[in-house]
C-alpha cells in the first residue's frame, strides 16, 4: 500500500513546501519514496509518492513510474488482483515489462485501453495517470472505495492525496479553507461524512467506482462517471439453496486466494466473530502457516479473545492474542484522533490501530472479515428497515411512543419512523442525532431532510431492484463502507503502515450476492443467513450461530472513568461558534443520571470539538 500527492499550478510551489506535504503521508509507505516534476504550457506538475512495498520489493516497482517513452507517468496506490491475467493480455498485444510489479500493468494497461482501463481491474486502487502530449490527468478510485482521495480545486490549482492533511500542508490552501457546515451536520447524523463532500467546503472526496479526467488545455473536469453498475444486477431465481452456497463457497475461496499474492508475510485479524472466522478458515486450507491477531480486554464482558482462541484452535493457525489495557486507552485514543483527516465517532478504531502497530512487528499485509455485515445483512438495522416500513404512525403518537418507551433500541427504532426510508438506514444502529437534535446542537434553521440525507436519496433511486433488504445493503456498500468502515480500516491501519485486505468486498462475489434476493440474506429474524450456512462447512455450528457482538470496546468505562477529564474539559470547552453548550451540558448530564444513553452522541461531539480545535478552526 502506498500514499500519493500531486500538485498542478500556474503558481509554482517549492520543492521543499511539496516534499514537506509528502512527508505527512510517510506512514503509508516508509519503503521507497519518489518525486517527479513536469512543466508543461505554463503550468508546474509534481507528483510525489511514498511507498509501501509488497509486490516486487526491487526499486524497478518504485513510483511514480513513466512509460520507456516517457509519454505517460502514473502514481498508483493500492493493490490490482488480476495484474498477472493483465500483463498476459498486453504482453499479447505487443506490451513489455521491466519489473513484475502491478503499478506497471496498470499503466501499461492505461496505455492501451485508455480510461477504460478501470473496468478490466480487480482490487483497490486510486491512481493518477498524466499524459503529456494530451496534457490531461486521468483519475480512478476503486469500486467499493477501499482507498481514500481527496482533491482541491479552484481556478489555477489542482491539488490531490490519499490524506487530506497533506493538501492542508500548502500555506495558501490552509489558510483559505474553511468547515462545511453541512458536513458537520451530516456527521452527528451519519457519524461520517458522505463522499462527495468532506469537512471542508472546498476539498471534495472522489465517490467509489469512479473516474475523471482534468484537461489542463481547458482547466476543468471532464469525462466523470461511474464505471460499476452494482445498481443494475438483476435478481436471479434459478439457484437452489445447495447451488447457491456452492457458488458463494468457491466465490469466496477465489476472493481469499487471490489476496493471499504478497511478497512479504500475510496475516489476519481475527476477532472471533463469524466474518474473520470464516476467513481464517479459508486461510487455513490454503497456507499451513497463518498467524491470526486478536484484541483482548481485561475485566470487559464483551471481550471475544476467547472465542477467537477456540477458532484458531480449532483451526490450527498461530494465534496472538494481545491485551489492551486500560492504560494504553489514553495514548492510543488521542494518536488516532490526532491521525484522522476527518472526525470519526467509531471507538473501534483505538483497539485496530492498537493491534495493526502489533500486527506489524510479524506481517506487512493482513485479511479481514470487513465488509461481511454490509453485504450479507448482519446488522440489526436491516431487520429494522424491513419492520419500518410497514408502520403508518402520526408524528404525534411516534413522539409519544418514544417518550414512554424505556428500551433504548425500541426507542430509536419508534424515531426513525418519520424518516424517509433512506434516511433510516443510517440513523438505525449508527447511535448518533436525530436530524432534529443535530440542527437543535448545531443552533441551526430548519434544513430540508432531503437535503441531509441528499446522497443516500440519490442512490436510493437509482437501485433497480424492488427488494427491500438488497436496496438497504446497497446504501450500505455505496456510502456506509467507503467513508465510514473503510475510512476507519484504511487509517488505523495505514498509520501502523500495514496493509488491510477485505475478501467479502471482493468485486464477484459483491455482484453475485447481489443477484440473490433479500431472503437469502435477512430471513425470520435471522441474519446472515446463507453466510451462515456456508460457514457451516468449515466452522463448529456453535460458533456460526452465536449471539453477534461486533468489534465491542468498553466505551462507557474510556469516556467516562479512564477519559473521563479529557472528554469533559473538550465537550465542555466554550462557547464556541457552533454548538450550544447548554444542550451539550443537557446531553451529558442525562447520560450521567443514566436518563438516556447519550454516549455515542456525545462522542461525536467530541471528536469533532477535538478536531476542529486542533486545527484552529473553533
Amino acid at each position: 500500500m502506498c500514499g500519493i500527492l500531486g500538485y498542478i499550478s500556474a503558481a509554482p510551489v517549492s520543492q521543499a513546501i511539496f516534499k514537506r506535504a509528502l512527508d505527512t503521508i510517510s506512514r503509508r509507505g516508509p519503503d521507497a519514496e519518489g518525486v517527479q516534476e513536469f512543466h508543461t504550457n505554463g503550468y508546474q506538475i509534481l507528483f510525489g509518492h511514498k511507498r509501501l512495498s509488497i509486490i516486487d520489493l526491487s526499486a524497478a516497482g518504485n513510483q511514480p513510474m513513466s512509460d520507456p517513452a516517457n509519454e505517460y507517468t502514473i502514481i498508483f496506490n493500492g493493490e490490482i488482483y488480476n495484474y498477472a491475467e493483465l500483463r498476459r493480455e498486453l504482453e499479447k498485444k505487443g506490451h513489455s515489462f521491466k519489473s513484475k510489479s502491478d503499478t506497471e500493468v496498470l499503466l501499461r494497461g492505461y496505455i492501451e485501453y485508455g480510461q477504460d482501463i478501470v473496468r478490466k481491474l480487480d482490487g483497490m486502487f486510486v491512481f493518477a495517470i498524466f499524459d503529456k502530449k494530451r496534457r490531461v490527468l486521468t483519475f480512478a478510485r476503486d469500486h467499493l472505495g477501499k482507498k481514500p482521495f481527496f482533491y482541491y480545486l479552484d481556478g489555477e490549482k489542482l491539488i490531490f492525496s490519499s490524506e487530506l492533511k497533506a493538501i492542508l500542508e500548502f500555506p495558501e490552501i490552509r489558510k483559505n479553507i474553511t468547515p462545511n457546515k453541512m458536513s458537520i451536520l451530516k456527521f452527528l447524523v451519519y457519524g461520517f461524512i458522505p463522499s462527495p463532500n468532506s469537512i471542508f467546503t472546498q476539498i471534495m472526496k472522489l465517490e467509489p467506482s469512479t473516474t475523471f479526467q482534468f484537461d489542463l488545455n481547458d482547466w476543468k473536469i471532464k469525462n466523470k462517471h461511474c464505471y460499476w453498475d452494482l445498481e443494475r444486477i438483476k435478481i436471479s431465481e434459478a439457484l437452489s439453496e445447495s447451488e447457491i452456497i456452492d457458488r458463494l463457497d468457491a466465490l469466496v475461496q477465489k476472493a481469499v486466494k487471490k489476496r493471499l499474492i504478497s511478497d512479504v508475510p500475510v496475516g489476519v485479524f481475527l476477532s472471533g466473530g463469524l466474518d474473520s472466522s470464516l476467513i481464517s478458515a479459508l486461510m487455513a486450507n490454503c497456507s499451513k502457516d497463518v498467524s491470526s491477531f486478536t484484541v483482548a480486554y481485561t475485566d470487559y464482558p464483551g471481550d471475544e479473545a476467547v472465542f477467537a482462541k477456540k477458532a484458531a484452535d480449532y483451526l490450527h493457525i498461530h494465534s496472538n492474542i494481545i491485551t489492551f489495557h486500560a492504560g494504553d486507552v489514553r495514548k492510543y485514543f488521542f494518536e488516532m484522533l490526532d491521525y484522522m483527516d476527518e472526525p470519526s465517532a467509531d471507538p473501534a478504531l483505538v483497539p485496530l490501530y492498537f493491534i495493526s502497530k502489533q500486527a506489524k512487528n510479524k506481517i506487512t499485509v493482513v485479511l479481514s472479515g470487513d465488509g461481511g455485515d454490509e453485504v450479507f445483512g448482519g446488522y440489526s438495522k436491516h431487520l429494522a428497515q424491513a419492520y419500518a416500513g410497514r408502520f403508518k404512525l402520526p408524528r404525534k403518537l411516534i413522539g409519544a411512543l418514544s417518550f414512554f418507551t424505556q428500551n433504548s433500541t425500541h426507542r430509536r427504532f419508534l424515531e426513525g419512523l418519520d424518516l424517509p426510508c433512506y434516511g433510516r438506514q443510517f440513523f438505525y444502529g449508527s447511535g448518533g442525532f436525530h436530524p432534529s437534535e443535530a440542527m437543535k446542537l448545531m443552533k441551526m434553521d430548519s434544513v430540508p431532510i432531503d437535503e441531509i440525507f441528499k446522497e443516500a436519496k440519490e442512490y436510493y433511486l437509482k437501485f433497480k431492484q424492488n427488494d427491500g433488504i438488497n436496496s438497504s445493503l446497497y446504501l450500505d456498500c455505496k456510502i456506509l463502507l467507503p467513508d465510514w468502515y473503510l475510512a476507519k480500516g484504511d487509517s488505523a491501519t495505514m498509520a501502523a503502515s500495514l496493509e488491510m485486505r477485505n475478501p467479502f468486498l471482493d468485486k464477484d462475489l459483491i455482484e453475485f450476492v447481489f443477484s440473490l434476493a433479500g431472503k437469502w440474506k435477512v430471513r425470520n429474524c435471522e441474519t446472515k443467513y446463507i453466510l451462515k450456512k456456508l460457514a457451516c462447512r468449515y466452522l463448529p455450528r456453535e460458533n456460526v450461530y452465536r449471539e453477534k457482538t461486533g468489534f465491542a470496546v468498553p466505551l462507557q468505562r474510556w469516556l467516562f472513568e479512564v477519559l473521563d477529564k479529557d472528554f469533559r474539559a473538550i465537550l465542555m470547552d466554550g462557547p464556541d461558534n457552533l454548538f450550544d453548550m447548554a444542550y451539550i451540558e443537557e446531553l451529558y448530564a442525562a447520560h450521567r443520571h443514566n436518563d438516556k444513553k447519550n454516549e455515542f452522541m456525545l462522542l461525536r461531539i467530541f471528536v469533532l470539538k477535538y478536531y476542529l480545535k486542533r486545527l484552529n478552526f473553533i
